[in-house]
């Protein structure tokens, strides 16, 4: 399908040469698509770069709503939620790099209000996790859950980048149980 052509020649050149010398033109080259196919399904840059970085945080999103349908404690939902991110950064790198270097690196300001509502949706579907979390068996420490949700997904984000950098230092196994390490020492009254 040509749209998800685009998408996937899109997150290589942006990922590459950033939001403001990525042309439209190298995304339809990119892609193998004319350029009026690239435009009828994208009307312009912003609005294909708003598409890619949508579709990840949804896909997050999507995958962490399904996976906590059955009823699960919170030490399970939040590695759970911690094994979805890193899943996402990690087997997209291209997509990864977008979103630690491009978000707020001069996009239109329409686009950048709409990606700013969209982490902040983010950020309350974790707050609202670990809101649940708190009237189990009185595990939670009583932290603003706001404020953990963005502190969780800045470490997320912070060691994914990392990671990225240095691939070769940890395996996927030791950068998970370090990420959970670290978050649930902060939240859990105790932990075992």
């Amino acid at each position: 399908m040509s749209k998800d052509k685009i998408i996937r020649a899109a997150i290589e050149v942006f990922s590459e040469n950033g939001y403001h010398r990525a042309s439209m033109d190298e995304i339809a080259l990119r892609a193998q698509v004319a350029k009026g196919t690239l435009y009828y399904n994208f009307p312009g840059k912003s609005q294909l770069f708003k598409t890619i970085v949508k579709e990840g945080f949804e896909d997050i999103m999507h995958r962490t709503q399904a996976d906590l349908n059955a009823p699960l404690p919170i030490k399970e939902q939040i590695l759970r939620i911690i094994r979805h991110h890193l899943d996402l950064f990690l087997e997209s790198r291209h997509f990864s790099h977008i979103v630690f270097n491009e978000l707020s690196n001069g996009i239109e300001q329409d686009v950048l209000d709409e990606l700013k509502q969209l982490r902040r949706d983010h950020l309350h579907f974790l707050a609202s996790i670990l809101e649940a979390g708190k009237c189990e068996e009185n595990l939670l420490r009583d932290v603003d859950s706001n404020l953990a949700a963005a502190s969780i997904i800045g470490t997320m984000e912070s060691t994914c980048n990392y990671y990225l950098s240095h691939p070769e230092a940890y395996s996927r196994d030791e950068l998970e149980h370090f990420v959970f390490t670290i978050i649930t020492k902060g939240l859990f009254i105790s932990i075992d």
